[in-house]
């Protein structure tokens, strides 16, 4: 009755078009952080990372929300920890916030976060994993019951509601990260990257791995002008993939100032070679911090550019995160 159900893997999206075809359903693609929601018949919940961390003590306000939801039942939900802005809608700056300090009454006082749960994976004692997508959203919607504003069942659709790029088109009128198309007879996949479901992202993102710093100059002086990024790739390597030196606040500055400096060490963290102009004057760390980056293009030597920094990503472990391959490789 009051032992918390154990996580479940997230399943993974992979990037493509849309399919415009009746055998799909539709969601947003929310920009927040991807949580498992465990929660025990007694009502105790737990949320757990993607990288499998628990991260119930950064959202302490979430805690009391799913059992009058849940009536009782011991469930496992997929969903993401989002923040709203003043419309609204998820803003993945305000999440930055909430990573960046401790969940104190006056940040959840001023950056509240909700949950959105987009699946149904188990409830009871009985796994849902191989029932069909469209039976899990139709029991997630049967089943829960959000009695809290911090508890939220967004929508679904099929092809007979709305096209899918139609919806697309909304995403970007509303500021909405992109749209996940779902085989509506899908399995649920523990964490496999499949391709049963295809997201459509508006912006290019990419998690990266902190390799090092370099100093800025002018009004950033004392403090950073860009990070060295990497991936791993096929091999397990750390590749260095391009740096990233626009899009900081001064407070994530500081924050960054405050993570970094304990993981320096003496030699690249790389195992390919970081290019002269680029390691000139490099101050290179521990590789265990993940971040996220919005870039313009990928280059033909791998390399990410026009790249502005989004924020930290403490629901990543670094070796979930790739480096870009060649076109035609997934």
């Amino acid at each position: 009755m009051g032992t918390v159900p154990d996580a479940v893997a997230p399943m993974l999206a992979v990037d493509g078009s849309l399919p415009d075809d009746d055998h799909h359903g539709y969601e947003w693609k929310w920009d927040g952080f991807r949580g498992c929601a465990r929660v025990a018949g007694s009502g105790e919940a737990r949320i757990t990372s993607r990288s499998g961390s628990d991260h119930t003590h950064r959202y302490p306000e979430l805690q009391e929300i799913f059992a009058p939801a849940l009536g009782g039942h011991a469930a496992v939900l997929d969903g993401e920890v989002v923040a709203l802005n003043a419309a609204g809608r998820p803003e993945f700056e305000l999440m930055q916030r909430r990573a960046m300090h401790e969940p104190t009454a006056k940040l959840r006082a001023e950056v509240p976060v909700v949950y959105f749960a987009f699946d149904l994976l188990r409830i009871g004692t009985e796994s849902l994993l191989d029932r069909p997508y469209q039976q899990r959203r139709e029991l997630l919607a049967e089943l829960v019951r959000p009695a809290d504003g911090r508890f939220v069942v967004p929508p679904w659709y099929t092809r007979a509601d709305i096209a899918p790029d139609q919806l697309l088109a909304t995403a970007a009128q509303h500021g909405i990260e992109g749209v996940v198309a779902k085989r509506l007879d899908a399995p649920y996949l523990p964490g496999a990257r499949s391709p049963w479901w295809t997201k459509r992202a508006l912006t290019q993102t990419r998690e990266v791995v902190v390799g090092g710093w370099r100093a800025g100059a002018g009004r950033r002086a004392g403090t950073f002008g860009a990070l060295l990024l990497g991936g791993y790739d096929d091999d397990g390597a750390l590749v260095y993939i391009g740096d990233v030196g626009t899009g900081f606040t001064d407070d994530a500055l500081d924050h960054l100032r405050e993570v970094l400096t304990p993981l320096a060490r003496a030699e690249s963290p790389f195992a390919t070679e970081v290019p002269r102009d680029r390691a000139r004057g490099a101050h290179w760390v521990e590789p265990d911090l993940v971040g996220e980056v919005v870039h313009r293009r990928v280059t033909p030597d791998l390399r990410l550019r026009h790249t502005s920094w989004r924020g930290l990503r403490p629901d990543r472990t670094p070796g979930e995160v790739r480096a870009p391959k060649p076109m035609g490789e997934s």
